[in-house]
């Protein structure tokens, strides 16, 4: 699972929790945002034109571990659904080429995200 540091978001993030359970929405819904936007570059990147795999990319509820939110993007661990084979084609098999698409997704939309969860927690305490 790739993770993402928010480097130098300190005061923000201490200033939405000093919020209570208003600024955990806003945490939740800066997360899913930028979540989103990672399962949207992710369908583009999927080698299919269409089907089940593009729609079944999803972004999860807010996680909580060791004390750091998070969600999950596209398709989790031990999914079961009718969008299984997503795994096989994001790492290959022994004789199947790996055509990833949740990886560069994230890889080219990162900082993208991290700038939507910034904008989010700054507009919730009404900064520019």
């Amino acid at each position: 699972m790739a993770s993402m540091e928010l480097d130098g978001m300190d005061n923000l993030i201490r200033r939405i929790e000093e919020m209570g359970k208003a600024g955990v929405r806003v945490e939740n819904k800066a997360l899913k945002k930028a979540g989103e936007l990672i399962v949207e570059e992710a369908k583009n990147n999927v080698p299919v034109r269409k089907g089940k795999l593009k729609e079944g990319l999803k972004v999860s509820g807010v996680r909580k571990k060791n004390g750091n939110k998070f969600v999950l993007a596209g398709i989790q661990k031990g999914d079961n659904s009718k969008i299984f084979y997503g795994k096989f084609l994001e790492f290959g098999t022994s004789k199947m080429k790996a055509q990833p698409f949740m990886g560069p997704a994230y890889e080219s939309k990162k900082e993208e995200a991290k700038e939507i969860i910034k904008q989010e927690l700054k507009n919730a305490l009404n900064l520019k």
